[in-house]
């Protein structure tokens, strides 16, 4: 099967006999180790910078109002509950009317949906605060080898990098924390 390629084109695949024939890119699996791995220690290089960055970004996506809010909605949403479960005995003792109980039913269940809604956004913040945290872990940790870093650790790479884009002449590298590196092949 020599000079045979695999070429794609949406979910169809199909052989194409020779390189004539064959527009897509190629790059030694060597070149590309190399050239990441020097994308790698340049954004190493400049580690305080990006540290410093992503502590930034990270402060103002998880300030101490963060907490405190999502406190004050927990709080909020059992004082509902309680509301609820005070208008349902009022029910029972024949304190209220069918119409009113379910019309403040009504009222509590909708206000209780949106704080729900706001803390969940407020909760998902915090989950990317972790993911940010568990990013600044590894990239601070591989800082801190930069000497030894002749190989690509498969699961540091999947933790620092966004995405790599194959270019003719080199590639762009870009990490999870934002930063964009582009690199001229390295052979």
């Amino acid at each position: 099967m020599k000079n045979r390629e695999i070429k794609r084109w949406g979910c169809a695949t199909r052989i194409v006999n020779g390189r004539s024939e064959c527009d897509s890119h190629h790059v030694n699996e060597d070149v590309l180790e190399a050239t990441y791995l020097a994308a790698l220690k340049e954004l190493i290089e400049n580690a305080e910078d990006v540290v410093n960055a992503v502590k930034e970004g990270a402060e103002l996506m998880m300030e101490p109002e963060t907490k405190a809010a999502i406190e004050s909605i927990e709080e909020q949403i059992i004082e509902i509950q309680e509301a609820v479960l005070a208008l349902h005995k009022a029910k029972q003792r024949l304190e209220i009317g069918a119409q009113d109980y379910a019309a403040k039913v009504k009222e509590l269940s909708e206000r209780m949906k949106a704080l729900e809604v706001k803390r969940d956004e407020l909760q998902a913040t915090e989950v990317k605060f972790a993911e940010v945290k568990a990013w600044l872990d590894t990239f601070i940790s591989q800082t801190m080898k930069t000497d030894a870093l002749t190989e690509i650790d498969g699961i540091t790479m999947k933790m620092l990098v966004e995405k790599i884009i194959a270019r003719d002449t080199g590639i762009e590298v870009v990490f999870k924390c934002g930063v964009a590196i582009e690199k001229e092949y390295v052979r």
